[in-house]
């Protein structure tokens, strides 16, 4: 049962104030006479500049002083001693999450006297051994790093924030899909906005829905290794953000980011360009509260409003789909015949590639073995036509160019619309409190989009777009107060909301009235239709087919998040102490219509010949599933009825930390955090998880069944999972200046994270069928589909409701939550470095910086239901002998199996059409098992970061990061695969340890250059200096080593055979496969390319087949391939990214400019091309009537734009920016 004692904890400390991560900065220094001796109780005060805001410290009885919770910003800092000279010194910028040594020295004299000083904060970090990058507002708003509706920008169009991740070291970033940093598991980092938890839980690669807006943000500090034990509940990379605040004089700004298709280059290989209209505009405006006659809030009251609107008129032409051409929709499949021979069957006869058998002719062979006769010519006869797919036909349009695969381009319109208000009020209490509040918002509205959305371009009917309408809402309030000189408090409260809907174009879709089909239990939706590719997948290869029909998702998700914390600084002589906790909430509200209108999957199986079933066909195949379609052969599928969820967890951390300033050269940090995750559940109960040990009454009584959470009536009275409570992170810094212009930094630390989104909103009412065997229909569709409403009941707590009936084998709809789920991962870091600064505005630091990740969520390490070596041998069988190989795929009812003993059932009602294999199951009931939460995934990361900083001085501002870096993993890359994201593969689930291979994402060697120089005003010639002053040049220069591409799977038979099958990403998307399997053996001495160079620009990527399949060979029948995953000489095309802009700022009056300039992204206009098809080497090269390869190993997809799956690598697209500021 759930731990009481911790939920006793939780309470305790939340009734007790949450104490917590710090949004601000310090300053921090000695206090000494002439001769160096230190000076006691100096009065210091640093004074915002902005806003006048004091705040106080005094040095202790050591010297030192600490000035700690200071918003960024410009500061003063003032010393005052009886007996010397008032010290002041101005320039001071403190940024988000750092700490600003600055010594002083007092000179002796009157206290009327004063000493001033202008000079600009240090360069070099002095004070702790943690590695951090701030970005501030300038670098945000000069530099080309947003794109606006395409490129770096996100897909809501508006610009970005997270974009800035580029210019950090050890980073990978993809806009609004993948962020990783210092080889970390993608999306694994945290967000903090105003000081509060701000990361996008419910879909963590989707930053978008909940970042602040770009003009808002006054800075963005990232820290990357090696953090205070104040900071938590991280993986890859902690993002600190600070929204601007209102000063002393008003402020503000309106722009416009203008983007016209004018601007833009065509795509590559295809020479289309959509038609583009996008305005990212506003405005902001801050400054101090006044009231004329009533009230004057200098000083006191200050508020910032900022209001960004993002609108995009769209006609996307350039992407093709495919539909069935005009002789497939006639039944006519003979134009998919390749005319090689793939084996022969039973009877003797040739097996063509694509022939389509008539599975009404289906019967035994002498041998035992099922045979089917081909349709003559290839052609299925109209009369057998099914009526409802008939109906389903007439919706496709028909095809408008020559060709089987990309044969209409269709154009449809695309109107998003975004807005992005936020109001930040800051109040000064007294003269030792402040108050700030804060709050946003964010809306998208996008009816047609690519990518996330699924627009297609198809009838309205029958899209697939789901759409996106999706809103947020942030709020946060914090105080401040200086409790004494020494002693220092601040508290705050935080809340999220976020509104994520799918809509389909057509809500009140009618499948019975217009389809005749039954099933239907919502009358909403156009049911999904999928699998009709010549490869099952979102873009059709090879012969073509129909890409996929009806919408996805269609569900109504809220993320609700409150979040309390504080944190209290003590400073006490050499010693700054701070001591804190946080407390949140978070609830996943979930109302699904996914399964309301039906999920139907087609496959080539049920016209296909079922003798092939486990032969090896060199890479062929047979059957046609558009042609399994027209006789209405459904393969699987699953209905249910609308379901509403509540998943949720919490989320505890407390810390003591100290920095220690040893000596003036040498400080030294440490800390510990305990962090305390709860396990994602369902509220209610209503959540199903496998149970591997519990009877299952439809599969006889067989071990898997559906057990329910908590004590009501039906459920289990158990957890799930447990929640760990050893969460102990202890950290160590260390910051040594060896000379004024050196300092050596290290740091180590033990950093955990949250616990992830596991089997909190899995309480769904789909009920699948699934066919008897392989390679019969599941249902047709004229006859609806085969269940009856209390089969999908909800909530049903039955133990035995999956599978549907004990015929019923298929995927379980139920997730096998792992029982250590509650674990977060474990991420031990250090670094050690040293930073010189060259000039006084020139700082180079280069350091080693490692990290090592256990406890990672690795699902793909597991496998519950497969053959494992021992099930065989218990049973006397050898994976390694070609007849046990041949009784394994063979039918129970087969001569093979009975004259093998092997022909009994495992339970009543199962059917012998099923193979031996299927029946040796762990759990024969189900063909997959969705394993999820196993904290088994582990990474490793070396690496040498160097960064170079030139400060803005003589018109120039300027950073250089340079990584070499080594990136391995096992079994997990990223928290949530989205798109952009990248799946883990393994080769033996049944061999963990060899699983330890390079990262999919890995760059061994990336570069960052960002450059912003303005002409300098010159002396002399007044007309000369105002025609030349104030030119404005910035670019980011991005150069990174290519992806590595995936060693091609294995085709000999053992994947099928122990059910770790392969399935392939479908053809130009990002990432490796979704399952996994054996790879195939590299043969010695063989290129791995066809090509000299895959960067050499020596050939033509629509005609050439780029990979090798001479390269890889397949293991002996039976065994497992000796390769790993990816080779650091086996790489895709490198995609250089040169982004830049100019224009002038033209100064009006004093403090208030006009600037206009233009940005390009990809200002060289660089040709990128897809990954090359990689997964399977014995892929037949196909070609086009026109010579353009289609499909086979490696085929490069030049027809999909590469934007569509990869940020930042479309065409040149140019964006006018014109702002007003004053």
């Amino acid at each position: 049962m759930r731990t009481k004692t911790a939920t006793l904890c939780l309470l305790f400390w939340t009734a007790c104030g949450a104490w917590a991560q710090s949004d601000r900065g310090t300053i921090t220094g000695t206090i000494s006479d002439p001769a160096g001796a230190v000076v006691a109780s100096a009065s210091i005060a640093a004074k915002n500049v902005q806003t006048g805001a004091l705040y106080d410290a005094a040095s202790t009885e050591t010297g030192n002083y600490t000035l700690a919770q200071l918003p960024a910003g410009q500061y003063e800092l003032s010393v005052t001693v009886p007996g010397f000279k008032k010290y002041t010194r101005s320039g001071i910028r403190v940024e988000v999450a750092q700490t600003l040594r600055i010594d002083v020295t007092l000179d002796v004299g009157a206290a009327s006297e004063s000493v001033t000083v202008q000079a600009d904060a240090p360069l070099l970090k002095t004070e702790s051994g943690e590695l951090s990058h701030t970005i501030t507002v300038e670098n945000l708003i000069d530099l080309p790093v947003f794109g606006t509706g395409a490129q770096n920008s996100s897909t809501w169009g508006i610009r970005n924030v997270y974009t800035v991740t580029t210019l950090v070291p050890g980073t990978l970033f993809n806009s609004n899909t993948n962020i990783r940093v210092n080889g970390a598991v993608s999306n694994t980092q945290s967000i903090r906005i105003e000081g509060q938890d701000a990361t996008d839980t419910f879909l963590p690669f989707s930053t978008v829905m909940t970042q602040p807006s770009a003009d808002a943000v006054e800075e963005v500090a990232i820290q990357t290794s090696n953090f205070a034990a104040e900071y938590g509940q991280v993986g890859g990379g902690y993002f600190n953000i600070t929204i601007k605040s209102g000063t002393n004089q008003y402020h503000g700004t309106a722009y416009d980011y203008f983007v016209n298709e004018v601007f833009n280059a065509a795509q590559p290989y295809t020479n289309l360009k959509d038609v583009q209209r996008r305005n990212d505009f506003g405005f902001s405006l801050g400054g101090p509260v006044r009231i004329p006659k009533i009230y004057d809030g200098h000083n006191k009251t200050f508020f910032f409003l900022n209001l960004e609107f993002f609108r995009q008129s769209q006609i996307y032409n350039t992407t093709p789909q495919t539909v069935p051409t005009l002789e497939y929709r006639n039944g006519n499949f003979g134009p998919a015949l390749t005319g090689r021979t793939l084996n022969t069957d039973p009877l003797g006869r040739a097996i063509q590639e694509n022939t389509i058998y008539d599975p009404s002719t289906e019967r035994a062979a002498p041998n035992g073995q099922l045979v089917r006769d081909p349709f003559p010519n290839n052609t299925i006869p109209k009369e057998l036509f099914d009526p409802v797919a008939v109906k389903i036909q007439s919706l496709i349009p028909l095809p408008t160019t020559a060709g089987r695969i990309n044969n209409i381009v269709p154009a449809f319109p695309s109107e998003t619309i975004t807005n992005f208000p936020a109001f930040k009020a800051d109040q000064q209490i007294g003269s030792k409190g402040k108050l700030s509040f804060y709050a946003s918002s964010s809306g998208n509205t996008r009816q047609y989009s690519p990518g996330t959305g699924n627009a297609d371009g198809l009838p309205d009917a029958i899209t697939a777009a789901r759409g996106n309408f999706i809103k947020s809402h942030t709020e946060r309030l914090n105080f401040d107060d200086t409790l004494s000189p020494t002693l220092l408090l601040h508290l705050g409260a935080g809340y999220q909301h976020l509104d994520f809907e799918d809509k389909s174009p057509t809500l009140h879709y009618d499948s019975y009235k217009e389809l005749g089909l039954r099933g239907q239990t919502l009358v909403r939706n156009f049911p999904t239709i999928m699998g009709l590719c010549t490869l099952s997948g979102t873009v059709c290869t090879g012969q073509g087919g129909m890409v996929p029909m009806g919408p996805n998702g269609q569900s109504r998700s809220l993320m609700i998040k409150p979040s309390f914390n504080a944190s209290a600084t003590w400073v006490k002589s050499n010693h700054t102490y701070k001591a804190g906790s946080e407390f949140r909430i978070e609830g996943y509200p979930i109302e699904s219509f996914t399964s309301a209108k039906g999920n139907y999957t087609f496959s080539p199986n049920q016209t296909s010949l079922p003798s092939t079933l486990g032969q090896n066909l060199a890479g062929g195949n047979v059957g046609f599933a558009y042609a399994s379609f027209l006789l209405g052969l459904v393969d699987n599928g699953n209905v249910g009825v609308v379901t509403n969820t509540r998943g949720g967890k919490s989320q505890f951390g407390m810390y003591v930390q100290d920095s220690w300033k040893v000596t003036r050269k040498f400080t030294l940090d440490y800390g510990l955090r305990w962090d305390y995750s709860t396990y994602a559940r369902e509220q209610y109960g209503r959540a199903p998880d496998f149970a591997p040990t519990v009877p299952n009454p439809t599969a006889g009584g067989l071990p898997g069944a559906a057990i329910y959470e908590g004590d009501a009536p039906g459920r289990c009275r158990c957890d799930f999972a447990h929640n760990y409570p050893y969460a102990i992170g202890p950290r160590l810094g260390a910051a040594y200046q060896i000379t004024p212009q050196t300092v050596l930094r290290a740091g180590w630390g033990v950093v955990y994270t949250g616990t992830p989104n596991v089997g909190a909103a899995n309480a769904t009412s789909a009920t699948p069928f699934a066919p008897p065997s392989p390679y019969q229909a599941a249902m047709v569709l004229r006859g609806g589909i085969p269940l009856t409403p209390d089969q999908y009941a909800w909530p049903n707590f039955d133990p035995g409701r999956y599978p549907a009936t004990p015929s019923t084998i298929g995927a379980s709809f139920m997730p096998l939550i792992d029982p250590n789920s509650g674990r977060p991962a474990r991420q031990i870091q250090w670094s050690i470095g040293l930073q010189r600064e060259i000039f006084r505005n020139l700082a180079v630091e280069a350091s080693y910086v490692a990290n090592r990740g256990a406890w990672w969520q690795a699902n793909a390490l597991v496998n519950y239901n497969a053959l494992t070596p021992q099930i065989l041998a218990a049973r006397g069988l050898d994976i390694n002998s070609a007849t046990d190989r041949a009784l394994l795929t063979s039918r129970l009812d087969s001569a093979t199996a009975i004259a093998r003993g092997f022909s009994r059932p495992p339970y009543a009602g199962f059917p012998l059409s099923q193979t031996v294999a299927q029946s040796l199951r762990p759990f024969p009931q189900f063909t997959t098992l969705n394993a999820t939460g196993a904290p088994l995934g582990r990474t490793w990361y070396d690496s040498l970061q160097v960064k170079t900083t030139k400060r803005y001085s003589h018109g120039l501002d300027s950073t250089f990061a340079f990584t070499w870096q080594k990136e391995l993993q096992m079994g997990v890359e990223s928290d949530s695969v989205g798109p952009g994201g990248i799946n883990a593969v393994v080769n033996d689930v049944f061999n963990r340890q060899i699983n330890k291979y390079l990262s999919g994402q890995s760059r061994p060697l990336s570069a960052v250059a960002s450059v912003d120089y303005r002409l300098p005003r010159l002396h002399g010639n007044k007309a000369l200096s105002w025609l030349v002053r104030d030119w404005q040049a910035g670019a980011i220069l991005t150069y990174a080593s290519g992806a590595p591409i995936m060693v091609p799977f294995a085709n000999n038979q053992i994947n099928s055979l122990l059910f770790r099958t392969s399935t392939p990403a479908p053809a130009g998307t990002v990432g490796p496969p979704s399952a996994t399997g054996t790879f195939a053996n590299r043969v010695s001495g063989q290129p791995l390319f066809t090509v000299p160079d895959i960067n050499c620009h020596c050939f033509d990527p629509g005609t050439t087949f780029v990979l090798n399949p001479k390269a890889w060979a397949d293991p002996a029948p039976g065994q497992f391939g000796a390769s790993a995953a990816y080779y650091n000489d086996y790489r895709g095309p490198r995609r250089p990214s040169e982004n830049l802009n100019f224009g002038r700022t033209f100064r009006i009056v004093e403090r208030v400019t006009f600037s206009i300039r233009a940005e390009f992204s990809n200002i060289l206009n660089r040709a990128y091309f897809q990954v090359p098809a990689s997964t399977n080497a014995n892929a037949t090269p196909q070609r086009s009537l026109t010579g353009q390869t289609t499909s086979g190993f490696g085929y490069v997809n030049t027809a999909t734009p590469l934007a569509a799956t990869y940020a930042a690598a479309g065409p040149r697209s140019g964006t006018i920016v014109a702002r007003f500021s004053f």
